[in-house]
């Protein structure tokens, strides 16, 4: 009997995903024995708790159409193409008279717009829904409205409603419909402005709120509402958002309704985050950078490369949380673009070879991977390989879920995989069967669950343990002022994961900047607490249990945000982790010490056990550093910390690398003292030296980027350089000054938005200027020494340059079209 009790709960933990074994190989043809149980966390990304938002969030893949008079124009103004700006902004970047773009309105003849093309085109292409310009900013409606004849009804001889049309087609082929409503209206009194920040002056709200009373009454069931631009007041934002809530109660509204009002957070043009971010969003994509309505002389070529690009847009946009809106710009007669509808065929091609990679599948808690993307469906994990590696494996860490096999999705041919720890690694076929973006299917014992890599452990040797800033993991969000140019990253949550192999009671000690007055939640597994931010930062919290063999989740969000985006007002600088019986010493050491400097560590002493202690604290420092005097504790109560600043020297001498420390402290009836290591560096030889750049926009000066601020948030600290946009090869270069012995460069990247931008880029070194602006030429030079990152940067992305000597150093895309952004260039050396 008790034999058949243990095979039975052998099963139950094998289908929960809880037996996994470190370290041994499994064949296509056989199955891992059972280990002993670890059990992670839940590895799918779960929707918005907001039933409608929710709905909205599965309709995951959308048909964006931008139509208008604009499009009659095609990207073209008295016979010559018009290069500046976004095709549908024609009137004002070639300074159009609103009579004569009047004209253009009455050879508005749109015979070929088929709605019923459109919507079988975008079902064809594995869409859910569909949202259309129903009004731009050139003020000119594509609907039937009363608040003025300046629209597609009265003023064309067209003479029909398209966006009725459109509707009805989506509703008989079973797809949502959404609208874009544009703010900035040039008709009804805004001016030509660049950036599109206009305010919007009372005198234009009544016909603002009754054309979006007739968009919500007249067309049916509003899936989503999309607005655009402008520069609203916090009041204007709220009674648009208003309008459609009350008319329209499920539709979702974007964020560029502004002042954080809407539903869901509409990222950049074509942005995939490069950070996970919690709550709904939305990127917009379009089939070219470089303008969203028709552009006749638009360069259309390289059709598998475009399907291929776009694939992998929209799966990194799906593998990370987000929907996918991707553009087509009809021509003024209503035609689809024959290369455009190619392009959408194809996407619909690869949806079918793979029906739950993509589509119905969820994002996890993976996050990127170097090599690509990951998605769940069921019981069934997908494996985006986006870049193809030389070493014929790639590596999935921290699956803990037992695995069946796996196989590339479509195939019933199995591939051989491993074990190795709780990663998965799998044995690449030579070749994929899938020219556009390979995909693996990975089938699961039981539900995902994942061990994060960021995990802190909690061993019997190492009772305590401090988890710094770098191994904390964090959520983000956006947040507004009332207008594009004023949009912030924002960080939302702290998070944690600990781990430890014997069940105990802990304390915790957050060390790092709260808003005293303001509430937070803390959260340790299932049980959290509410604590104001002088609580969360100026006493021990706890005790909580940690179970024995799983995963524990902390984390610091806020208690009552006003909305998703709302900055958490908490930066943590680490988290000690304690018994609580014990005194434990720990210290805070900067990240990095450079050579022949000074500087200085923060030892502190925290009391989790029960009552008050005397005692000493000191840190022990590598060898050569000098003696670090014991400094005296008394009377240090229950939670309390004690903190002592230690002045450091760091020898001339010394050679770069990580280097140990530790806090040792006496008193206590158990006492645990941690270890902590900090990076030595050679001096950064381009702080302050004069930079240059391929051009200059947004007032981003190449200065920023050797300033000494990593900032990089563009607006928020002035610590980003920029290029125009858009850019052929956009470079930035420092000169040092002189020769020098180059060590490492580091590399760091814009910290709000955008980061996907600086990727695919080259370093390049040379003892002589760089004088060109051609990447190839550059390359070419005699001397130079150039290293392909393709990755984003990072913050920051470490690269290694022992052995080289050079005095010029550049960044540089191979991208036609970005523009290059830098929040800070690093270069450590030594002179020649």
């Amino acid at each position: 009997m008790w034999r058949s009790f243990w095979k039975l709960a052998a099963a139950l933990l094998v289908a929960a995903g809880l037996l996994v074994t470190p370290g041994y190989e499994a064949t296509a043809h056989e199955s891992a024995p059972p280990r002993p149980a670890v059990r992670g966390i839940p590895g799918e990304v779960e929707l918005s708790a907001d039933d409608d938002v929710a709905a909205w969030q599965r309709l995951q893949f959308g048909l964006f159409i931008h139509w208008g008079l604009y499009s009659e124009l095609g990207g073209v103004w008295q016979g010559r193409p018009v290069t500046s700006g976004y095709s549908e902004q024609i009137q004002m970047w070639a300074n159009i008279p609103e009579a004569q773009y009047l004209e253009v309105a009455k050879r508005f003849q749109p015979d070929h717009f088929d709605p019923a093309q459109i919507c079988s085109l975008a079902k064809a292409a594995g869409m859910r829904y569909v949202v259309i310009t129903s009004k731009h900013h050139d003020g000119f409606s594509m609907f039937n409205t009363r608040t003025t004849e300046y629209d597609v009804v009265d003023a064309t001889p067209y003479g029909k409603d398209p966006l009725k049309q459109l509707a009805d087609a989506c509703r008989s082929q079973g797809l949502k419909f959404g609208v874009y409503f544009s703010l900035v209206d040039w008709h009804q009194g805004h001016s030509f402005d660049g950036g599109n920040e206009n305010p919007i002056p009372p005198s234009m709200e009544p016909v603002i709120k009754a054309q979006l009373r007739e968009l919500m009454t007249h067309y049916g069931d509003i899936a989503e509402v999309w607005f655009d631009m402008s520069a609203p007041t916090s009041s204007q934002s709220e009674d648009f958002a208003n309008v459609v809530r009350e008319l329209q109660p499920h539709a979702a509204i974007n964020s560029r309704v502004w002042n954080n009002k809407g539903d869901f957070r509409t990222l950049g043009d074509n942005e995939v985050p490069s950070v996970p971010l919690d709550g709904p969003w939305q990127t917009p994509a379009s089939i070219y950078h470089e303008t969203w309505g028709y552009r006749s002389w638009q360069k259309r070529d390289d059709l598998p490369g475009k399907i291929r690009d776009l694939v992998t847009g929209l799966t990194s946009v799906r593998a990370r949380g987000g929907n996918y809106l991707l553009n087509i710009g009809p021509r003024g007669d209503g035609s689809v673009v024959e290369f455009e509808a190619d392009v959408l065929r194809g996407i619909g091609r690869w949806l079918k070879q793979h029906p739950k990679a993509v589509l119905g599948a969820s994002a996890t808690r993976f996050g990127g991977q170097p090599w690509g993307e990951v998605t769940v469906n069921d019981r069934d994990l997908f494996l985006h390989v986006t870049r193809w590696p030389a070493s014929g494996e790639i590596r999935l860490p921290g699956l803990v879920t037992g695995v069946r096999q796996v196989t590339e999705d479509g195939s019933a041919e199995q591939l051989q995989w491993r074990r190795d720890g709780d990663d998965l690694v799998v044995t690449l076929p030579e070749t994929p069967r899938d020219d556009v973006l390979p995909v693996l299917r990975v089938e699961l014992e039981g539900q995902l669950r994942i061990i994060p890599q960021s995990t802190q452990s909690l061993s019997a040797t190492s009772r305590a343990a401090v988890v710094d800033a770098n191994a904390l993991t964090h959520g983000y969000s956006y947040a507004d002022a009332g207008r594009y140019s004023r949009t912030t990253r924002t960080v939302v949550r702290h998070t944690a994961y600990l781990t430890t192999d014997h069940s105990r009671d802990v304390k915790m000690v957050l060390r790092g900047t709260a808003e005293p007055d303001r509430l937070y939640r803390l959260t340790v597994g299932h049980r959290s607490r509410l604590l104001t931010g002088a609580q969360l930062t100026q006493e021990a919290v706890g005790p909580f249990t940690l179970p024995r063999g799983r995963v524990t989740e902390v984390s610091v969000t806020p208690a009552r945000p006003q909305h998703v985006g709302e900055d958490l007002g908490f930066t943590l600088d680490n988290l000690l982790v304690g018994p609580s019986d014990a005194v434990v010493a720990w210290a805070e050491l900067p990240n990095q010490l450079v050579v022949g400097s000074r500087g200085e560590a923060r030892v502190h002493v925290s009391n989790l056990s029960r009552r008050t202690v005397d005692g000493t604290m000191t840190l022990r420092v590598p060898a050569g550093w000098g003696d670090v005097a014991p400094v005296a504790f008394s009377k240090l109560s229950p939670g309390a910390t004690s903190t002592v600043v230690v002045p450091l020297r760091v020898p001339p001498d010394a050679s770069p690398g990580r280097r140990t420390f530790q806090a040792v402290a006496t008193g206590g009836k158990h006492t645990v003292n941690l270890q902590a290591t900090a990076e030595v560096v050679l001096p950064n030889v381009a702080q302050g030296k004069a930079a240059t750049q391929s051009s200059t926009a947004w007032e981003g000066v190449a200065a920023r980027a050797v300033d000494g601020n990593t900032g990089g948030s563009y607006f928020g600290d002035n610590s980003t350089t920029h290029t125009a946009e858009p850019s052929t090869e956009a470079w930035w270069q420092v000169d040092l000054g002189q020769g020098y012995d180059l060590d490492s460069i580091e590399v760091w990247n814009r910290s709000d938005c955008c980061t996907e931008r600086l990727s695919n880029y080259w370093v390049l070194v040379s003892q002589t200027p760089i004088t060109m602006h051609s990447l190839q030429e550059a390359r070419a030079m005699p001397g130079i020494v150039a290293i392909r990152m393709g990755d984003p940067a990072a913050r920051p992305t470490h690269i290694p340059l022992s052995g080289t000597h050079g005095r010029y150093v550049r960044v540089q895309l191979e991208s036609a079209t970005d523009p290059l952004s830098l929040s800070e260039f690093v270069v450590r050396g030594l002179p020649k």
